[in-house]
């Protein structure tokens, strides 16, 4: 099944070895697990990935306690684990025909306890999907998705006592390539989509992926995908041509494959995606006229801070507009407040990215992206977003009084330059009083602008504050 075995395979009670891999790596996290998903088969799902890619038990121990603390950063600043089931029908990338939906097949399993989901792709369309969605939100749906999948994974487990997962079988008849296509795989996105959601934060959860009636072109971006992924790729992502369906019946029954598939089940169903032929245009243009503009060298990042004052009643919410000319990775981070110098107690002081005016637990050095993912709190997530088509909007609140760091990265890139135009707001509220206050990257004043001075961006793109 696996290109090296697992302590514990799909469809088996946990082994004692996989058990005490568990408890060892349990005691390695270094971050709180909620009891909603603290469970020995959720745990397990992140040994077993680590257990493909290295040899010794305190590799995959050290390894998979790393990754599953990184996941258990990601489901606090997602507020994951209290959030409520949300089925595919309810979630908007789904509610508004962005991606191809069916049902996932909660009464019918493989012969390795593993549930059953059948989609059709030929309405799949990236270029729509880019200009339908902001990259932020296209990603917090899919974890939204992931959440749903992994309470029917999570219930199929307690009900068996055995380890389950999705089995994904994706038709491919009538899918196009297009040169947009191309470039969603060659730029490296969907990589990197593979790697957030089937690797870093949900391993083993679909597994495998089975994509079946392949043209012979999908090979093509399949290598180029397999050379940027993990041990055990090919395993994971399966490719079949027209002749699939024997080897799919040597583990599925054929009353649970659909009809169009060979099989016998024809109640199963597929909501096609939803084409639109507009590009998406800018929701309020003048916006665009009042950017500050970010150039960002390869394996650079650049930063603001602003600082929160502990005495004050006001309510404080961080609002950014922002686009790009290709890849970025964003994110807000939170550190309390040690030592603060004297003279950056104001409230909203902000600082450029090439001087750290304040005292803290790190150096006086410029501190590096590692230690922001591993020592500070997420206050937005932290990942690889593109605001070339789409251009990017959100906002927080700022709950606790501290330190509150806005990151661009294009460390991830080794040979290109990205360029970033941002506007950055603070607002201030206190007894229906609002201030809103501009903040530069470059430390310069505020100039007499309509828009700084009279427009807040929550309002502007109705935002919704995350708290």
């Amino acid at each position: 099944m696996h290109s090296k075995l697992n302590s514990t395979q799909f469809g088996e009670p946990l082994s004692k070895e996989s058990i005490n891999l568990i408890q060892q790596v349990r005691q390695k996290l270094t971050y709180p697990i909620n009891p909603n998903f603290n469970t020995d088969f959720n745990i397990y799902r992140f040994v077993a990935n680590a257990e493909r890619n290295f040899k010794t038990k305190m590799e995959i121990v050290e390894n998979a306690a790393k990754a599953l603390s990184m996941h258990l950063r990601v489901r606090k600043c997602f507020d994951l684990d209290e959030l409520p089931d949300i089925p595919f029908e309810k979630n908007p990338i789904f509610i508004e025909r962005l991606m191809p939906m069916s049902p996932i097949l909660e009464n019918a399993t493989d012969s390795f306890n593993r549930l059953l989901w059948f989609v059709e792709y030929k309405s799949l369309n990236v270029e729509s999907i880019a200009n339908g969605i902001r990259s932020s939100e296209s990603i917090k749906f899919q974890f939204w998705q992931f959440e749903h999948m992994l309470k029917l994974v999570n219930k199929q487990e307690e009900l068996t006592g055995r380890l389950s997962s999705i089995r994904h079988v994706i038709d491919m008849t009538g899918y196009e390539i297009n040169p947009f296509t191309m470039l969603f795989v060659s730029s490296g996105t969907l990589s990197y989509y593979s790697q957030l959601l089937h690797y870093d934060n949900y391993p083993d959860l679909v597994y495998p992926i089975e994509m079946v009636n392949i043209a012979k072109w999908i090979y093509i971006p399949y290598r180029l995908i397999k050379s940027m992924m993990p041990v055990g790729f090919v395993d994971r992502f399966r490719l079949h041509d027209a002749n699939f369906l024997e080897n799919l019946c040597m583990e599925i029954n054929l009353d649970y494959i659909p009809h169009s598939l060979g099989g016998q089940n024809q109640s199963i169903y597929c909501v096609p995606m939803q084409h639109s032929t507009q590009s998406w245009q800018p929701i309020e243009p003048r916006v665009l006229n009042h950017l500050e503009h970010l150039s960002i060298g390869p394996r650079k990042y650049k930063f603001l801070k602003i600082q929160i004052d502990p005495n004050t009643a006001k309510k404080h919410f961080l609002s950014w507009y922002f686009r790009t000319d290709g890849i970025i990775q964003f994110g807000v981070f939170f550190e309390p407040l040690r030592n603060e110098r004297k003279e950056n107690k104001q409230n909203g002081k902000y600082l450029n990215g090439h001087h750290n005016g304040i005292n803290t637990t790190i150096t006086s050095s410029r501190p590096s992206i590692e230690y922001f993912e591993n020592n500070m709190e997420w206050v937005y997530m932290w990942f690889k977003l593109t605001a070339k088509i789409h251009h990017e909007w959100d906002s927080v609140e700022c709950t606790q009084p501290g330190i509150y760091w806005i990151i661009f990265s294009n460390c991830h890139s080794w040979i290109h330059k990205r360029y970033v135009e941002v506007i950055i707001q603070l607002t201030s509220e206190e007894n229906e009083r609002t201030n809103i206050k501009r903040i530069w990257h470059d430390k310069r004043e505020e100039e007499n602008n309509n828009l700084e001075n009279y427009e807040d961006l929550r309002k502007t793109f109705q935002m919704k504050i995350k708290t």
